[in-house]
């Protein structure tokens, strides 16, 4: 299901997720690092059409099609 990799982080870096993941009711540091990660990556994802479209609309823009 699930395969195991490893991260690196700095000592202090990981006493802030292993607090973070404590105070927001996390049952591990890793568990809230995997959560973290995934909101990150979907808020990336959900950013790129908009990049795509404005890219897009320039480039028409440079054509002459839009003003």
């Amino acid at each position: 299901m699930f395969s195991r990799h490893t991260i690196r982080l700095e000592p202090a870096l990981h006493e802030r997720a292993v607090a973070a993941a404590k105070a927001a009711g996390y049952s591990s540091a890793d568990e809230f690092v995997a959560h973290t990660v995934e909101k990150e990556l979907a808020r990336r994802d959900a950013d790129a059409p908009a990049a795509d479209a404005a890219e897009i609309e320039k480039q028409l823009r440079g054509l002459g099609y839009i003003e």
